[in-house]
């Protein structure tokens, strides 16, 4: 059978063929510019917009970490049986720095404490003296409440 031509080349399919030299890249030109027109008014809205919109979320991240990390001090400090009140003295970022700072400062509470502390009584006190007497019983000095005593006691006579 003859070598029959290419379709694409014209040439026999049989014989070698040789590459044709690269074609120039296509450089497509720039359509002349229009003259520089501003804006629309909506556009130049729509971007600022955007932009207080991205400040907005870009706030409220930090707000929301520094409300995680306000959460995660208040766990570890009410675990640690510690006042929440200390929770601000709590240092770290992560649960478990937060957990060993509220050990540590629960170990130097429990030292100030215990130095703080009144001694214990070693030795037996005396009981306290009854003063109290019940309501039936005569009292151990007569009561001078006659006219007659009274006016001894003022007048001496």
């Amino acid at each position: 059978m003859p070598d029959a031509p290419s379709a694409e080349t014209g040439q026999p399919t049989g014989a070698p063929t040789v590459p044709a030299a690269p074609a120039a890249p296509v450089v497509p030109q720039p359509a002349p510019a229009p003259e520089q027109t501003a804006e629309p008014a909506e556009l130049v809205s729509l971007r600022e917009q955007a932009q207080q919109l991205t400040e907005q979320a870009a706030a409220a991240q930090q707000r929301a970490e520094a409300a995680e990390l306000d959460l995660s001090r208040l766990t570890v400090i009410r675990a640690a049986k510690l006042p929440d009140a200390l929770a601000p003295r709590l240092t770290g970022a992560t649960t478990e720095e937060l957990t060993t700072d509220a050990a540590a400062l629960a170990e130097v509470i429990t030292g100030l404490v215990t130095a703080a502390a009144p001694p214990t009584r070693t030795t037996a006190g005396r009981p306290p003296v009854e003063a109290l007497r019940p309501a039936a019983s005569a009292p151990a000095e007569p009561v001078e409440d006659t006219p007659e005593q009274i006016s001894r006691l003022v007048w001496g006579k």
